[in-house]
């Protein structure tokens, strides 16, 4: 019996009980649905995650200060932020390789303009900080180096204050308080759906009306490339070192690597996707025992029809390839119908739910399509061997 008559065989058969033909190949959707839109919205959820660190900067060291406590966790906070100066932000400036330094003091104060107010995170920081920390300016201008010289009261928001406390969109100009100073509005700077909620102001301004001491909250390097990374922050530790007179076990700062926090956001996503996939492949293989066992019912309603066959000559290799056939047919049509549904669940949720841009890839289908000719051949092998071993006497027996 060829391949295309047994199929041909296999599809009467399954029409002739559509049924349980249905039911068998439910679990298979319900299970490639679950894997395919699983996948598609973890897809997403990575990308998310990772393009939220890349948008900080792939090239980008984060120095802080803060010290060592007992079992060498670091203490930050307190009389150990009063590490670097401005001094130190200019000395790492020379540095070769680094093609940007963005120091920065930070605090959280509240906001007001007219009868709106709300509570936002205040940067006070240097023109470099737009490049070296990618902010994107979406109207006006962002701190200029005139604005630090003089010490000008100017202030860039973010879309999250522009939104609670100019709902016209139109704050240009505009004077508010922070704290308890009067900053005119200069620039708004472009949503990014990651620290919004955000003041910047001039460095030397903050050092007045915001933390009130020279000491700087951190100190932002961008280097030339991925691969100096390691040695330019090697060289930065240091230089610290020995401008601020500590030693490894003694120092006071920490330089966190940016390329190595997306290495590690990277390895957690891909051990929570295999996760997910683990647990929906647990759910095909449930539905899989799920065909075995109605295809073990049909073997013995159809008892009589293997012993005719077998009677008038059939081999058993081809009563195995019989109901391989029908079984890999029933779990690839209900894989094909789960992954249409797929399309449909993600296209509903990328409808209504407008934060999320789930997409179905090529390798999700291949996925899909692949578990589910595994599960019809590795669950149809047991019920057609069944088959395939009965006497043809003993089966016509059968009433």
């Amino acid at each position: 019996m060829n391949l295309l008559r047994t199929g041909k065989t296999a599809i009467r058969d399954m029409l002739a009980s559509k049924m349980r033909a249905g039911l068998s190949s439910l679990g298979i959707i319900i299970g490639v649905f679950s894997v395919v839109v699983l996948l598609a919205v973890w897809e997403w959820a990575q990308s998310s995650i990772l393009g939220k660190i890349q948008a900080l900067g792939t090239n980008l060291l984060t120095i802080t200060p803060g010290g060592k406590n007992s079992g060498n966790v670091r203490a930050i906070g307190g009389s150990n932020r009063n590490v670097f100066t401005m001094e130190h932000a200019d000395l790492i400036g020379t540095m070769s390789w680094v093609t940007g330094v963005a120091p920065n003091i930070d605090g959280t104060k509240q906001v007001v303009y007219g009868s709106a107010n709300t509570s936002a995170s205040i940067h006070g920081v240097t023109p470099a900080y737009e490049t070296v920390k990618n902010v994107s300016i979406d109207q006006g201008m962002f701190i200029s180096n005139a604005n630090t010289t003089a010490r000008d009261k100017v202030a860039v928001l973010g879309p999250t204050v522009v939104s609670t406390l100019f709902p016209d969109g139109d704050p240009l100009g505009k004077t508010i308080r922070i704290g308890t100073s009067l900053f005119t509005v200069i620039g708004v700077t472009a949503t990014t759906g990651n620290n919004d909620n955000v003041i910047y102001i001039p460095i030397t301004t903050a050092q007045i009306t915001i933390s009130g001491s020279p000491y700087l909250s951190d100190i932002y390097v961008s280097v030339i490339s991925p691969e100096a990374m390691d040695s330019v922050q090697a060289d930065i530790e240091e230089t610290l070192l020995k401008a601020l007179g500590k030693t490894t076990d003694t120092e006071n700062f920490q330089i966190q690597n940016q390329a190595d926090l997306l290495d590690s956001a990277s390895g957690v996503t891909d051990i929570l996707k295999a996760f997910l996939a683990g647990i929906a492949a647990i759910s095909l293989i449930v539905w899989g025992i799920g065909v075995m066992n109605i295809l073990l019912v049909t073997v013995s309603e159809r008892t009589k029809e293997i012993g005719i066959r077998k009677a008038i000559w059939a081999k058993s290799k081809d009563i195995i390839e019989q109901f391989l056939v029908e079984s890999v047919i029933l779990t690839v049509f209900g894989g094909c119908v789960g992954i249409i549904l797929s399309y449909g669940i993600v296209w509903l949720i990328n409808h209504f739910v407008t934060t999320i841009s789930a997409k179905i890839t090529s390798w999700h289908i291949l996925l899909a399509l692949s578990f589910s000719i595994g599960v019809g051949l590795f669950f149809g092998i047991f019920p057609a061997y069944k088959a395939a071993k009965m006497k043809p006497i003993d089966a016509l027996r059968t009433e």
